[in-house]
């Protein structure tokens, strides 16, 4: 028998878990907000459920707006700061986050959400160190500060220290049993130390918490790459590339590399392109352009984009490699005299 919304929002959090774990979750029509009376609707708690609703299906803008607008109504509102913070982390607000940070310090120095925020910025500007101190600062004040956990690990990750970096991931899936993010950065570190089984069962498990997430798509896409199950890699890239709401260059550019191992090379530039649209300081997606035109037999095109991706990065040694294997062919090709 169908479970009626007024129900459904009765049964509280335990009903709640049991969906998420069974892949029952009501839909977006069904979110309780349409049930509450306007007041309690415009509720800074309500307002900040729906901004980590947003962040849990990668809308880092709407989640930016909706808890900026609970913080403006009401400046002591700490229960909206962490997501409030991670929006503007994945929104790459590097100045916004040091000015909060700052004020957070000054006006709360025994919360650990200030110190996370003065984490975060550190970790936006690759000091991974300094931000491992903060992280640690913020823990040691609560140990129970779930999101300080899980860019612990990220700041772990970033040192190859692939252990601490675990050991942090699965102390904020304990924290967060119903979170699909610590299993999904679970399973991206065990991508990036390429143990795949374990990967694929982390990722599966981020899947049932959250089928809608296209990270966990491109992750698991990942993984057929590697296993050189290419055609899958391609369907999954894709689902994962339809599921977002705006196209991310890693998504794009695992996808062009994908396409050029099934041969499918104006696919592949095409998904090159719009990686470079998105990012167009990155050398490697510069070299992939380059590499699939040389596939297509445009060497003096190649040329051009080995260039410029050596340009970004000088001591890329594919871009190296492959341009002088560019400049061979395009010196073997017959000039047309004129």
């Amino acid at each position: 028998v169908p479970i009626s919304q007024e129900a459904w929002w009765g049964r509280g959090r335990q009903r709640r878990s049991w969906q998420a774990a069974n892949g029952d979750l009501p839909g977006a029509d069904e979110y309780p907000v349409s049930l509450l009376p306007a007041p309690l609707a415009q509720n800074g708690s309500t307002l900040a459920a729906q901004s980590t609703k947003y962040f849990y299906e990668g809308d880092y803008e709407s989640c930016y707006q909706v808890s900026k607008r609970v913080l403006e109504d009401d400046p002591y509102h700490l229960a909206t700061l962490p997501v409030h913070i991670a929006s503007l982390v994945m929104l790459d607000m590097k100045s916004v986050v040091y000015y909060v940070a700052h004020q957070l310090v000054n006006a709360y120095p025994t919360t650990a959400v200030a110190w996370f925020t003065a984490g975060c910025y550190y970790y936006m500007v690759k000091k991974y160190e300094h931000a491992r101190r903060f992280f640690h600062k913020a823990l040691a004040l609560d140990h129970n500060f779930a999101p300080a956990w899980i860019v612990y690990g990220h700041a772990f990750a970033h040192h190859d220290e692939s252990d601490q970096a675990l050991a942090a991931y699965r102390t904020a899936s304990r924290l967060f049993p119903g979170s699909h993010l610590p299993w999904l950065f679970i399973g991206m570190e065990y991508v990036r130390t390429n143990s795949l089984q374990l990967a694929q069962q982390c990722l599966e498990c981020a899947r049932t918490l959250m089928p809608t997430d296209p990270h966990i798509w491109n992750e698991i896409g990942a993984i057929a790459f590697h296993r050189k199950n290419y055609k899958a890699a391609c369907e999954l890239l894709l689902k994962a590339l339809s599921l977002s709401g705006a196209p991310e260059e890693v998504a794009c550019a695992n996808l062009g590399h994908a396409f050029l191992k099934c041969k499918a090379y104006d696919r592949a530039l095409s998904a090159f392109q719009q990686a470079h649209s998105l990012n167009p300081r990155s050398s490697s997606v510069l070299s992939g352009i380059g590499f699939t035109l040389q596939l297509q037999e445009r060497p003096d095109e190649a040329i051009e984009y080995y260039h410029r991706a050596l340009s970004i990065q000088r001591d890329d040694p594919f871009a190296a490699e492959m341009l002088n294997y560019a400049v061979q062919e395009a010196a073997e090709q017959p000039c047309s005299m004129e």
